[in-house]
C-alpha cells in the first residue's frame, strides 16, 4: 500500500509515492504550464488537468496501489467558473500583478484594520484583488472560484473544498478567528459564496471519480484531501517539526514557523512578517519572506549561460565571507580586499549593496550590469547576497516568534552546497538540509491521515536531516 503526494508549484509540478515507513518509492516532475504574455501570468484549467495526468502518468504501475492522495500548491492562484461549472477566466498565478486597482480600493475602505485581520499586507497576490480586477474588467456571473489544489481535487473526485491554509491567504480569511470575512469581496463587487466550503489537512476531501480513475491511473473511490499551502505542508514533508524554522526555497524563499496559539499580528506586520493558519486549523504559521530566490538564480543563469550546478562548482571555491578572493580583479580594476571609492571592500566584484541591486533587478526582471569577474565569482556573491536576506528574514522572525532550534532548508536551493553554507555563514541558528521531496512528500503524509495511518502528521515517519557544517 503507497500514498501519493502533488505539489503543484510555480515552476514545477511533482508527484510522489510514499511508503508506510516514509521512504519515497518513486517521483515524478514536469513542468506548470503557465504562460508568461504581455505582462500576465495564466494557464487554462485544461492545461492544468493535463500537468496533472502528465505528472501520474510516469509513475505507472503503482499508481493502483495508491490507497490515498494529497494535493499541495500555491496559494492565491485560481479560476472562477459559472453555475455550470464552466470557467469564466484562465488560471491567475500569484506572481500575476494585476489588481492594483482592487488593492487600493480596499484600503479606502477597510485601512489597517483589514491586514490586522487576514495577517498580511494587502497587495495584488491576493486572491480578492485578482477578483477584484477580473469583477472590474466584465466578468459577471461567477459561482465558484477554486484555487489551484482545489482544481486538482475537482478534477479527481468532481469535489469543490478548500483547506484552512489555503483560505487564509485569499485576503477574505480572517486568521485568528478562522472564519470568512463578507464584507470584503462584497466591496469588490463578488459574493463570499464563491468561495468553497473549508476543511482541514488531513479530512477525506472527496474520493477519485470513475472518469478520474481513467486519466490519473488511481484506484476508484480512494479519499483525497487537500494538504494546504506548499510553504506549510513542506515543513511535514522535510522533517521541521515544533520550534524548527522552516526555509523553503523554491521560486520564493520563505522561512516558516508554527504557533500553537494566536500570534501577535499586530507585532508581525510591523517587522514584515505574515500569520497565517497552520494546515489542521489547530495551529498558526508565522511567514516572512526573504527573496524570490529561484526567479533571481534561473534569470542570473540564464544572463551567464550556464547551468545552475555549473555554477555552484564554478563557485565552490570562491570564499563564503562578503568578499572575492585576494587579487582577484572587480568590475572596476580594483584587487579585492582593496579600498574602492566608497571606502568599502570590493566584494565578487561589488560591494554588497551593489549585490542587492543585483538581486532586486533580476527578481523584477529589469536591466542588470554583472561585475566583470569570473562567473564563479558573480555566482558566490549572488548566493552571499540571497544569504544575507535569509538571516536579515531569520532576525525579524525571532524578534516576534523567538529563538528556533534549527533552520530546516528544503525546496529546490537545498541542492546547492554553497548556498547552504552561505547560509550557515550568515546565520547563527544551526542550519541542516532535508533531501525530501518535501512538498509532495508532505501532501502524501496528510493523505495518510485520511487514510488512517496516523492521527497526525506529526505521527508520520521523519526523513533524515543533514547538518550544514560553517566554512
Amino acid at each position: 500500500m503507497l500514498l501519493l503526494g502533488i505539489d503543484i508549484g510555480t515552476s514545477h509540478t511533482k508527484a510522489v509515492v510514499v511508503a508506510r515507513d516514509g521512504r519515497e518509492v518513486a517521483s515524478s516532475a514536469v513542468a506548470t504550464p503557465f504562460v508568461g504574455r504581455d505582462g500576465r501570468t495564466e494557464m487554462s484549467v485544461d492545461a492544468l488537468r493535463g500537468c496533472l495526468g502528465d505528472v501520474l502518468a510516469p509513475l505507472g504501475d503503482r499508481r493502483r496501489q495508491v490507497v490515498a492522495a494529497g494535493v499541495a500548491g500555491i496559494a492565491e492562484s485560481g479560476a472562477p467558473f459559472d453555475a455550470g461549472g464552466r470557467p469564466l477566466a484562465p488560471v491567475i498565478a500569484w506572481t500575476d500583478e494585476r489588481g492594483h486597482e482592487a488593492v487600493a480600493a480596499l484600503a479606502r475602505q477597510f485601512g489597517p484594520a483589514l491586514p490586522a485581520r487576514i495577517g498580511q499586507e494587502v497587495r495584488t497576490v491576493l486572491t480578492v484583488s485578482k477578483l477584484g480586477w477580473l469583477v472590474s474588467n466584465g466578468m459577471t456571473g461567477m459561482a465558484r472560484w477554486l484555487g489551484v489544489p482545489e482544481l486538482a481535487l475537482h478534477a479527481l473526485t468532481g469535489e469543490a473544498a478548500t483547506e484552512v491554509s489555503l483560505a487564509a491567504r485569499t485576503g477574505a480569511f480572517d486568521v485568528i478567528s478562522r472564519n470568512w470575512i463578507p464584507e470584503v469581496p462584497t466591496s469588490l463587487g463578488f459574493s463570499i459564496g464563491a468561495f468553497p466550503p473549508v476543511c482541514v489537512a488531513g479530512a477525506a476531501m472527496g474520493r477519485v471519480s470513475g472518469p478520474a480513475s481513467g486519466w490519473s491511473g488511481l484506484p476508484r473511490g480512494i479519499p483525497v484531501t487537500i494538504a494546504g499551502h506548499d510553504h506549510l505542508v513542506g515543513m511535514a514533508g522535510a522533517g521541521a517539526g515544533p520550534g524548527d524554522a522552516a526555509n523553503s526555497v523554491g521560486t520564493a524563499e520563505t522561512i516558516v514557523v508554527r504557533a500553537p496559539g494566536p500570534p501577535d499580528v499586530a507585532a508581525a506586520l510591523a517587522a514584515g512578517l505574515r500569520v497565517s493558519v497552520h494546515p489542521g486549523g489547530e495551529e498558526w504559521a508565522v511567514l516572512v519572506g526573504a527573496a524570490r530566490a529561484g526567479l533571481v538564480l534561473e534569470a542570473a543563469a540564464a544572463r551567464l549561460g550556464r547551468a545552475l550546478p555549473d555554477l555552484d562548482r564554478a563557485a565552490a571555491g570562491e570564499p563564503v565571507a562578503h568578499g572575492t578572493a585576494a587579487g582577484e580583479p572587480t568590475a572596476s580594476g580594483t584587487a579585492a580586499g582593496e579600498p574602492t571609492a566608497n571606502g568599502t571592500a570590493a566584494g565578487a566584484g561589488a560591494g554588497p549593496a551593489a549585490l542587492d541591486g543585483i538581486v532586486d533587478g533580476l527578481a523584477r526582471g529589469i536591466p542588470v550590469v554583472f561585475p566583470a569577474v569570473a562567473d564563479g565569482t558573480v555566482w558566490a556573491g549572488l548566493l552571499r547576497a540571497l544569504a544575507a536576506r535569509t538571516a536579515d528574514a531569520y532576525r525579524r522572525l525571532v524578534q516576534v516568534v523567538g529563538p528556533c532550534l534549527r533552520l530546516v532548508v528544503y525546496g529546490g536551493g537545498a541542492a546547492s552546497d554553497p548556498w547552504l553554507r552561505a547560509k550557515a555563514a550568515a546565520l547563527t541558528v544551526p542550519v541542516v538540509r532535508s533531501d525530501a521531496s518535501a512538498v509532495a512528500r508532505g501532501a502524501a503524509l496528510y493523505a495518510g491521515v485520511a487514510a488512517g495511518w496516523w492521527a497526525t502528521v506529526d505521527g508520520a515517519p521523519a526523513p533524515s536531516l543533514v547538518p550544514v557544517g560553517r566554512p
